[in-house]
């Protein structure tokens, strides 16, 4: 009896061994693991969307998983929401960076640092393929143009542009601003050109770009004013220039944009 005692015993101190094993070789597997957390709109056609309900995919998301896997990260983790939303995540520590089209305006540089740019585009009327009456903001007067809320785009439209006479309505889905325009809902979409031709093509839907671009302006991620924020920014800026110099950037921005973004056209 004795004996049998003593071989459960031991039976038991076995497993007991063999569990802390496996936990100690989890908590080693995890902290071994660098995630890269960001985020990310996610509608965006070309830059960061989901197709059948697959993955996050597009020029954006390609171009942080190419930068993350020359830093050494496992993988990485992203985050999806507006882009109210996402800056604040940044500033809360949730996120490192964000990867969708944030342009680096002088508003936005007050508060973050941004990496070097991997994204050449402008603000871009879209509207009604039989409309010629929009070209210019100054046609949009009495008229209603749908953007993309808390975007730069509003912004700008906002602060440049208060006494134009524009009936600015805010949208979280671009799909929906899109529908409006061709169903006469709203007149003119104001989005990144980059991503407009796409946008249009997808949807199959009679809509056009107007004029030239409102403004032009540059992309690249943000990064909190810290000494983290720097250093990893400072990283981003080595891995973006091996990949702009290699050209990874270019065939990334031909495969998800039908064309080459990453250089100032």
């Amino acid at each position: 009896m004795q004996s049998t005692n003593k071989g459960i015993l031991a039976l038991v101190l076995g497993l007991s061994v063999l569990v802390a094993g496996c936990d100690n070789n989890k908590e080693k597997a995890a902290d071994a693991e660098k995630v890269l957390q960001v985020g990310t709109f996610g509608v965006s056609i070309g830059f960061s969307y989901r197709q059948n309900g697959k993955d996050l995919e597009g020029y954006d998301i390609a171009v942080v998983n190419a930068v993350a896997k020359k830093l050494g990260y496992s993988r990485v983790e992203l985050t999806t929401a507006d882009m109210t939303g996402l800056f604040g995540m940044l500033d809360s520590g949730k996120i490192v960076t964000i990867a969708n089209q944030v342009e680096a305006n002088e508003k936005r540089r007050e508060k973050y640092q941004f990496s070097q740019t991997y994204i050449y585009s402008g603000a871009q009327l879209v509207t009604r393929k039989d409309d010629d009456s929009i070209q210019t903001i100054d046609d949009l007067k009495g008229k209603r143009l749908g953007v993309d809320v808390g975007s730069s785009k509003e912004n700008f439209l906002r602060k440049n542009y208060p006494d134009a006479g524009i009936n600015i309505h805010t949208y979280e889905e671009p799909s929906a601003i899109v529908q409006d325009v061709a169903l006469g809902r709203i007149d003119a979409y104001i989005m990144d050109r980059a991503g407009a031709q796409l946008l249009i093509d997808n949807s199959r839907l009679p809509l056009k770009l107007s004029g030239n671009p409102v403004y032009r302006y540059q992309e690249a991620f943000p990064f909190v004013k810290n000494a983290q924020g720097d250093e990893l920014r400072t990283k981003f800026d080595e891995a973006l220039k091996e990949l702009a110099a290699d050209g990874t950037l270019t065939k990334l921005s031909e495969q998800y944009l039908k064309q080459d973004v990453s250089k100032e056209q």
